[in-house]
């Protein structure tokens, strides 16, 4: 099979230069004159896809070659499908890749297997003519990489100019440009793991932010150098494993403190049964057979949870009962009996004799392989599973005998993961269900 769906890959030279604001500011624009917008993301990130789905209305999909493999494509190809165009954030610099050394995993790589066109975000800041030598040197650092048009950013008085003469020098189109402003600056405002979840922001004010950024964005350049740059992408129809049969009610919390999922495994947990999305904050218990509890941040809104004692009874209960629980990052963090916060103390579910203490820097942080040293509900002993970790918080624990995931690559817990008590497993390793499907293997355990 052919995919020809046009795409840009929106990249920069750095991370935080505004290539999430310049891809959400390009769909806004297209989206205003009519067009099919889809939008993906380059690697493994919950936050930046939440701005994508603010402004499209439907689910941004991560592109992770490093966990999918040449699965990417068909992933791409089917979750594209029917769209006018296609947008893809890429991750960190255009070239860079989590070893720093080869371009696995790089945006490039991807520009590469898709065969899509690569628009620069250049931030305007105290640049002219440099710009220029910018988009030289990113072109011929890789030939197979197409570079056709740019987007700038944090533009301020007569600087606009200059930037574009300096691209255009070089044969690159610009696309737009998206001048300072403290709107802008105030929305798109970052945190410890990277910008604000849309969750927090909402919906209407990134919708504001979109607006403004898109104010001289031009949607037909844009939709003109994809279809020219982009080229058909043979695939093979992949064929996802089918869903367990036995119908269960599910349970997901999702509010400010718990939002860190990717669209597939809420999509699986819809196959399952009944999904019902629990706040931790605000409900008082959870009436499921599973209850899934994702990364966020627990930290900041440690105090609005601790206050919430009928719903952390309530997950004790339910896993004392032995209902099945999976939680990934906060979602372990929430099972520990203390939280340490900015200088304060917060008391969590206090399903696991665990000291959690937020550092100042990340302690875990990039791709994890862990083996399976002990049989638990997600799977067996001997398994290989891979992931990603990105956390700043250290777990203190008494009790090392509940670790089932030994890590081969990453911090974990003192090298160690996988905290497994009856048929609840919780792990700072954040899995993608393409990698592994966690939910039908727990399923598999308990009811087989």
């Amino acid at each position: 099979m052919e995919c020809e769906t046009p795409r840009l890959i929106v990249s920069s030279y750095k991370g935080k230069n505004g290539k999430t604001l310049a891809s959400i500011a390009l769909a806004h624009s297209l989206i205003a004159r009519g067009y099919n917008v889809s939008m993906f993301k380059v690697g493994p990130d919950y936050i930046d896809p939440s701005y994508h789905a603010a402004v499209t209305g439907r689910p941004s999909r991560n592109l992770d070659k490093i966990l999918m493999g040449n699965k990417v494509v068909e992933r791409f190809c089917m979750y594209s499908s029917g769209s006018d165009i296609a947008i893809i954030e890429g991750v960190a610099g255009l070239y860079d890749s989590p070893d720093g050394e080869s371009e696995e995993g790089s945006t490039a790589q991807m520009a590469k297997l898709l065969k899509a066109p690569v628009i620069i975000v250049i931030n305007g800041e105290r640049i002219n003519r440099t710009a220029g030598a910018l988009i030289k040197g990113l072109r011929d650092f890789d030939s197979k990489v197409k570079i056709v048009g740019a987007i700038l950013t944090n533009i301020v008085g007569n600087q606009e100019q200059k930037i574009r003469n300096a691209v255009k020098s070089e044969g690159v189109e610009v696309i737009g440009t998206i001048k300072r402003d403290r709107t802008l600056e105030k929305i798109m405002a970052y945190r410890h793991l990277g910008l604000v979840h849309a969750n927090e922001t909402g919906r209407e004010t990134i919708a504001l932010a979109s607006s403004i950024a898109s104010q001289n964005i031009n949607a037909e350049i844009a939709l003109k150098l994809a279809k020219e740059g982009s080229d058909p992408i043979s695939f093979n129809g992949a064929e996802r494993e089918k869903p367990f049969m036995k119908k269960i009610k599910v349970a997901i919390a999702l509010g400010r403190a718990f939002s860190f999922y990717y669209p597939e495994t809420i999509e699986l947990a819809s196959e399952l049964g009944d999904v019902k999305f629990v706040d931790p904050e605000k409900d008082a218990y959870v009436d499921a057979d599973m209850l899934i509890v994702g990364g966020g941040f627990p930290e900041v809104y440690a105090e609005q949870l601790e206050k919430n004692k009928p719903f952390m009874k309530s997950v004790k209960d339910h896993i004392e009962k032995g209902k099945l629980f999976y939680g990934e990052c906060g979602g372990l963090i929430y099972l520990a009996d203390t939280i340490a916060y900015m200088g304060y103390e917060y008391r969590m579910s206090g399903v696991i004799d665990a000291y959690a203490v937020v550092m100042n820097e990340p302690v875990g942080h990039g791709y994890v392989t862990g083996e399976v040293i002990k049989d638990n509900i997600i799977a067996s002993k001997g398994t290989i599973l891979k992931g990603h970790e990105f956390h700043y918080t250290k777990m203190i624990m008494k009790d090392r005998e509940i670790f089932t995931l030994k890590y081969l690559k990453g911090k974990g817990i003192e090298g160690f993961d996988g905290v497994y008590i009856k048929n609840a497993y919780a792990s700072f390793m954040h899995i993608h269900p393409e990698t592994y499907n966690f939910l039908n293997k727990m399923l598999l355990q308990k009811f087989m």
